[in-house]
């Protein structure tokens, strides 16, 4: 097997901060270039056994670090959920084009990753246009916090946040890395209101009617950071005529309940959710070898 080598660009964006991405390049390249994305309390590293996978399947993977993970910095610290969403993501999207000459690409994210996506569509549905298809493993934003003891953790969350403005790696049960900005304050009023509003009371879940491209929504059985009834309400409100819901539990055939992090790392990961993306990928990305072709 040819070793995988990964190429490294760091983009510094025009607004201040700068975000990471990593390249995955088979030798024989088939359909549109993949753009793989972490989520929050994390970089790359969460996301490259994904990618590896991916590659070795011929897809051209990119992962994404953004808002001040791994070697990304983020532009203030006082930014939330809405500055990724609106800068970093798309600044990856169209490094990725422009490398790569391709008119699209798919989106393949875990947990936040998927928002970054969501709510940049949400406000920009034009953009669509740039985008061939989207998998979202353990992504919500409204269902965290349903018993009332979450809750109050999550209240405790909020006000570290906002006076630290980071949230340090003590305060959350998963994650490899401090959340270095007010990010996760404002999913704390997301949690704590069970809506998915911006800062200027633009309804995010609403605004997934108009996003019309097709999806695989993915959750666990098992996780409660993202809960399968949070992540199936992006499945429900999502506009596409093409989507896909894949529960990973076992009462719908897979070896366990997949908690948050087990959908992305570990041995079951790889052996079962893995092939689903895969599977999906291979389905809907048409293209030909090297780019050839179209839909």
């Amino acid at each position: 097997m040819t070793e995988i080598i990964e190429e490294q660009h760091l983009i510094e964006m025009e607004g201040g901060g700068r975000i990471a991405l990593y390249r995955y390049e088979p030798q024989t390249k088939v359909g549109r270039p993949l753009l793989i994305t972490h989520g929050t309390l994390s970089d790359m590293t969460a996301v490259r056994d994904l990618a590896k996978s991916l590659v070795k399947q011929g897809f051209d993977c990119w992962i994404l670090e953004w808002g001040g993970h791994g070697k990304a910095i983020a532009a203030s610290s006082k930014q939330t959920f809405e500055y990724p969403a609106m800068h970093d993501g798309p600044e990856a999207i169209a490094a990725v084009l422009e490398k790569t000459g391709h008119e699209k690409l798919y989106w393949v994210s875990h947990s936040g990753g998927g928002h970054l996506l969501l709510m940049h569509l949400g406000r920009h549905p034009e953009k669509q246009t740039q985008i061939a298809g989207a998998v979202l493993i353990g992504a919500q934003a409204t269902d965290a916090t349903l018993k009332p003891i979450e809750k109050w953790a999550v209240r405790l969350l909020w006000l570290v946040t906002m006076v630290m403005n980071q949230t340090p790696l003590f305060l959350v049960r998963s994650g490899t890395e401090a959340e270095p900005t007010r990010l996760l304050a404002q999913w704390a009023v997301w949690s704590m209101q069970e809506k998915w509003l911006g800062a200027d009371g633009f309804d995010y879940l609403t605004a997934l009617s108009a996003i019309k491209i097709p999806a695989l929504i993915m959750a666990g059985g098992a996780d409660r950071i993202a809960p399968a009834s949070g992540c199936r309400k992006f499945f429900d409100q999502l506009g596409s005529a093409d989507k896909s819901w894949v529960l990973c539990s076992a009462k719908q055939g897979f070896s366990k309940d997949f908690s948050h992090g087990q959908l992305i790392r570990g041995r079951a990961a790889r052996q079962e959710v893995f092939p689903k993306v895969l599977d999906w990928l291979k389905q809907h990305n048409h293209v030909g070898v090297e780019g050839s072709g179209s839909i």
